[in-house]
């Protein structure tokens, strides 16, 4: 499933500024809502915008300032010279944490995962273990090192985990895994982007505009 979605998902996010702000907000509608209801979200807040019911709570923050910040937010992840870098970017979104902003890389093609309730279950992981609390608190050196403790637990498993969690996920819902993985690319990349490849030629998946 990743070897087959992901890497078109990286380079689409990568060559165009639209694909990426989709890829990011796929990640915030994910959040604590039943995976075949994202697609559909993607679609409405495509339509509707700022006035789409899916912006409920700190969704609608979250929108708001990846709408006004997008072309820096953009350069800036993809300029940060490390994963852990371009994780402490994406965290400056208004409620979007550790977890779904290392969602998002995973789409860009960096070698870390989602540790969502799904996986953090299977895990048997603590489930407060990533959490960000507020905006504030991610100033913090600690937020800085607990960071590094995430880069570190799911570097090298970006492929395991996105496959094991599609497989679980086809399960719960009747349907097959490579359909659940083809999602995350059909709602984020537009069709003209699509036949775009990531690969990269060394340990940095990072770029520099």
């Amino acid at each position: 499933m990743y070897v087959y979605h992901v890497p078109r998902i990286a380079a689409a996010m990568r060559q165009d500024r639209a694909t990426f702000e989709r890829g990011v907000m796929f990640a915030i509608l994910s959040a604590r809502v039943q995976f075949p209801r994202v697609p559909l979200q993607c679609a409405e807040l495509a339509k509707q915008k700022h006035k789409a019911r899916c912006l409920w709570g700190w969704k609608a923050d979250a929108y708001a300032y990846l709408t006004a910040n997008a072309p820096q937010l953009w350069r800036d992840t993809l300029a940060a010279p490390s994963t852990e870098e371009a994780l402490f970017v994406l965290t400056r979104i208004p409620g979007l944490g550790i977890v779904k902003a290392a969602f998002v890389l995973q789409m860009l093609g960096h070698d870390v995962a989602c540790l969502d309730v799904r996986n953090i279950q299977r895990e048997g992981r603590h489930p407060r273990a990533y959490r960000s609390d507020g905006q504030i608190g991610k100033s913090s050196a600690a937020f800085r090192r607990k960071i590094a403790r995430y880069v570190a637990d799911t570097a090298g498993r970006a492929q395991e985990l996105w496959d094991t969690w599609c497989i679980e996920v086809a399960k719960d819902y009747g349907d097959t895994a490579m359909r659940i993985s083809e999602a995350h690319l059909t709602s984020i990349v537009p069709r003209k982007l699509r036949n775009l490849t990531f690969t990269t030629g060394g340990s940095s998946l990072a770029d520099t505009f």
